[in-house]
């Protein structure tokens, strides 16, 4: 016995498996979507504190600039006090030589200077620096520009500064212009000492100031206007410093704050139109106000380079590890998982497999087995299961040996694969055994197609050992669905028929294959024979029609036939249609549709013209309608006989299957039915038929299928049935025949009902053509036999009607009182004929207490209670039913035991 070695779980297991897989993935994203909102905030936070110390650090920058010029200021502001006393004592006014050599000592003096300047009251300049000796010194009073200025000076007590005039630079300094008044004991001017003072000073102490890229540092008066920028703005500089500054973000800051020594600003500023960061100190005593900015963009850069980009770095790094890792485990994971599912696949291979053929093995044929069936149930087609064997295969081994019996059966197994088709599965359940299904099957020709490849698979000679060697084979077949079975059942039936084929003398080469039945003597794959043999019968005339009458319930007189076809073999038995007619191929089908269709419509032109007013159905199968010249077929026949309208040509169809879906066999029907030929779908409510598909369907009438009418008589709780089925096609409006009618109680039960025609034993079994013109005009439909359980029932079911419509929509409703139902008549009627009345009687005096009580709550009660009664009352019905349905049937039997033999039957 083969076995297979255990293989630890940790080989077949991958590392990630449900559900650790689905948490590694939500632990890996979590930390994902973590590392992302953690970077978020940091972003958030280190900006906010960027900006808090970036803040800082300009408010302390404004009042260290604040701080210089303040000390500058301050120190110029003594000296020229100092210089106003000195020239106050040399009488400066009156002799100008003294005050230019006073000035000339000062401006040597004192670093920064760039002149010094004596003025008098009146604008007149006593002396100069700025002028050489010997040279007339300038008069505001002649300058407007000056002289508004100056008078201002000469109310000043202290230091006045100027706001720049043309061009504040002087050796590319920027300067600033401070004048000093000299008042007399009396209060009033004497004269002013006026000197533009640079800002040597500031701009060494900013140079030693580690200020960042882009940052601006100035001094602006409280007038707005602007006394220095560093570095100098670009553009119009004389234009921008001639008039204060009207818009900007520090001239906000400063109104906003008009008394505070420091504060702070953003947005765009004047000279250079970008948005900057900024501070600002006022200074003491003076009119100025220091401030420094710095771009945002600077700002913005230099909070990346020092709070964002080495972090970012690391987390990008970090993040890409992470996922590199991650991804690294999940293709692992997968490549393990597909090595588990490649490993699982080979351990199923050689478990459902066999070895030597690589063909399924007992097991894998158990597991394709059950969903071969599912599919031939679902898709309405046949299943075939053959059991094969090769005859004298033992013979082989013993001459050959083994290893050539080996070569020879992968020999065969490759080319019964070869011959089948790719939906078929072929198995090997050992030695020289094998197994076929054969799916989809449409009907018998595509198995003979199959057979007939299969046979000559194996007829081809086989080289052994440089031999040639030709085998037989048998082959037992049986067809699902006609036989209805399981798998195992199946297979042991396809295996009978295998040795049933074996053990035929003398076979032929069609005597290869057997077809179960449970009587294997009779019914062989010979019978194939039938369908070879079935157009010569019909050339030759042994295939006949006959023809059953349909009469109309309305006149009780004989409205249509129906042709039935009748195949008498010379010198031998007849042979029933439910024989032959399954063992047609699609040639002989469309052969026999053609030939009925033909007879058919030239009878009815002989019946017409002897004044007989009638219509004729005709059966057409799905082959034909899938034929695609069958409607023009159909009119050209009927063309032939001009006196046969097309409303009495009535073509039956079969829904098996989705034939009446496909659009050519739809096509078909409706150009039919538009010229007026009349559609009727036979057997309504069989297996074949799927009731939910006939409202879309082109027909105008509806033939119920005679086993519901048949068995009626010994069940008669069937009739609910019956009349689901009537109901539908009033439904649908068409005309509506009912099949099977054989006995008076089926006439009187259906002359209560709304049906059309009858047809059945009960009004005349299939007729010669000869004998339909007498039988028409002298039948007349009786009215039926009253006396039976069924008139009854379906009386009684409609009274059941009644009252479930009066519980569900409050309509008018009759109470029919227990002795007057027919049930109860009939009952007493035949009480000593049935065994169990009285509990029959009882249940049926339960029913009726139930409609007498939904009678009396149906105004005021609750629809919980009426739902309630309902439910009971189908419960204690259908127990009556299939009681009645049981004492009528064991009635019958007993009467049957109890007639007399008929004549003769002794003899």
């Amino acid at each position: 016995m083969k076995t297979i070695p255990k293989i630890p779980a940790f080989l077949t297991r991958p590392i990630t498996i449900p559900p650790y897989r689905w948490t590694m993935s939500l632990v890996f994203w979590g930390t994902f979507a973590g590392a992302l909102a953690f970077s978020g905030w940091y972003a958030w936070f280190s900006w906010h504190r960027y900006e808090q110390n970036s803040q800082y650090r300009l408010t302390l920058e404004s009042d260290m600039v604040a701080t210089v010029a303040q000390k500058l200021l301050d120190g110029h502001a003594s000296a020229l006090q100092l210089l106003g006393v000195q020239l106050q004592r040399a009488d400066a006014l009156h002799h100008p030589r003294r005050a230019r050599t006073l000035l000339l000592d000062y401006q040597k003096a004192t670093s920064g200077i760039a002149s010094a300047n004596l003025i008098t009251p009146n604008g007149r300049v006593i002396a100069s620096t700025a002028v050489p000796a010997g040279n007339v010194p300038p008069d505001f009073r002649n300058n407007p520009a000056i002289w508004p200025g100056f008078q201002k000076v000469l109310r000043t007590h202290g230091i006045w500064v100027y706001h720049p005039l043309r061009g504040p630079l002087v050796d590319s300094h920027w300067v600033i212009r401070l004048s000093h008044t000299v008042f007399s004991p009396a209060g009033k001017p004497l004269f002013v000492v006026a000197t533009p003072l640079r800002f040597n000073a500031i701009e060494d102490f900013l140079r030693q100031l580690p200020l960042r890229p882009g940052t601006a540092v100035g001094l602006i008066r409280s007038d707005l206007y602007i006394e220095g920028r560093w570095p100098i703005p670009q553009g119009n500089l004389s234009k921008m410093l001639a008039h204060p500054v009207s818009v900007g973000a520090l001239l906000k800051a400063l109104q906003r704050d008009p008394h505070a020594r420091q504060g702070s600003y953003a947005g765009f500023v004047t000279v250079d139109h970008t948005y900057r960061f900024g501070a600002f100190t006022r200074l003491d005593h003076y009119p100025l106000t220091a401030f420094v900015s710095i771009p945002r963009n600077s700002w913005l850069a230099a909070w990346w380079r020092r709070q964002i980009q080495y972090p970012l770095v690391f987390l990008l790094i970090t993040l890409g590890f992470g996922m590199v890792a991650y991804r690294r485990i999940l293709f692992l994971d997968r490549r393990w998982d597909l090595q588990r599912q490649t490993f699982e696949r080979t351990l199923t291979t050689q478990a459902t497999h066999d070895g030597l053929t690589n063909l399924p093995n007992r097991d894998g044929l158990r597991l394709v087995f059950d969903q071969a069936l599912a599919r031939a149930e679902r898709q309405e087609r046949l299943l075939a299961v053959g059991f094969l064997d090769l005859d004298a295969f033992k013979p082989v081994n013993d001459t050959y040996g083994h290893a050539a019996g080996d070569d020879l059966l992968k020999e065969m197994a490759r080319r019964l694969q070869d011959a089948v088709r790719r939906t078929d599965i072929v198995a090997r359940l050992g030695g020289d055994e094998f197994v076929l299904l054969l799916e989809g099957l449409r009907g018998m020709d595509e198995l003979d197609q199959v057979l007939a490849r299969l046979q000559a698979a194996i007829a081809q000679p086989f080289m052994i050992k440089g031999k040639e060697i030709s085998l037989q084979a048998s082959l037992g077949l049986t067809i699902y669905p006609f036989d209805e079975s399981d798998a195992d059942l199946l297979l042991r039936h396809a295996d009978q028929a295998m040795y049933a084929a074996k053990a035929r003398p003398g076979r032929a080469s069609e005597g290869w294959a057997q077809l179960y039945h449970p009587d294997l003597g009779t019914i062989t794959m010979g019978d194939e024979i039938l369908r070879r043999d079935f157009l010569q019968a019909l050339v030759a005339g042994e295939v006949t029609l006959r023809y059953q009458p349909l009469v109309a319930l309305a006149t009780g007189r004989v409205a249509g036939l129906e042709a039935l076809t009748r195949w008498h073999r010379e010198g031998r038995e007849k042979i029933s249609p439910d024989r032959f007619l399954p063992s047609l191929g699609v040639r002989e089908r469309q052969a026999l549709g053609h030939f009925v269709l033909q007879t058919g419509l030239q009878q009815l032109a002989q019946w017409r013209d002897m004044g007989l007013d009638l219509f004729l159905s005709i059966n057409v199968t799905p082959e034909e309608l899938d034929q695609p010249g069958f409607a023009d077929s159909v009119f050209a026949i009927l063309a032939a006989y001009p006196g046969i309208p097309p409303e009495s040509l009535v073509l039956e169809v079969l829904e098996i299957g989705e034939i009446l879906e496909q659009e050519v066999a739809l096509e078909h029907l409706q150009r039919l039915r538009g010229a007026g030929v009349k559609i009727a779908l036979d057997d309504v409510g069989s297996a074949y038929a799927s009731l939910l598909r006939l409202k879309n369907l082109p027909i105008d009438e509806i033939k119920i299928d005679q086993g519901f009418i048949r068995e009626l008589s010994n069940k008669p709780q069937d009739l609910i049935f019956v009349e689901s089925l009537i109901n539908l096609g009033l439904g649908m409006d068409v005309l509506i025949t009912v099949e099977g009618v054989e006995t008076e109680a089926h006439i009187a039960l259906l002359r209560e009902m709304e049906v059309d025609y009858l047809q059945g034993y009960a009004i005349a079994k299939p007729l010669e053509a000869e004998a339909v013109a007498d039988f028409v005009r002298t039948f007349v439909l009786g009215a039926g036999d009253a006396d039976t359980p069924l008139l009854a029932l379906y009386q009684h079911l409609g009274w059941m009607h009644a009252a479930e419509e009066s519980a569900m929509y409050h309509a008018g409703y009759e109470n029919t009182e227990l002795a007057a139902c027919p049930i109860t008549t009939w009952l007493h009627a035949h009480a000593a004929e049935l065994s169990g009345v009285e509990t029959l009687l009882a249940e049926h005096e339960a029913v009726h207490a139930l409609g007498r009580k939904i009678f009396q709550i149906r105004q005021n009660g609750t629809r919980e209670e009426l739902h309630r009664l309902l439910g009971q009352l189908h419960v204690y019905s259908h127990r009556f039913q299939e009681g009645l349905g049981q004492a009528v049937k064991t009635m019958r039997e007993n009467a049957e035991a109890k007639a007399p033999p008929p004549e003769g039957a002794n003899q």
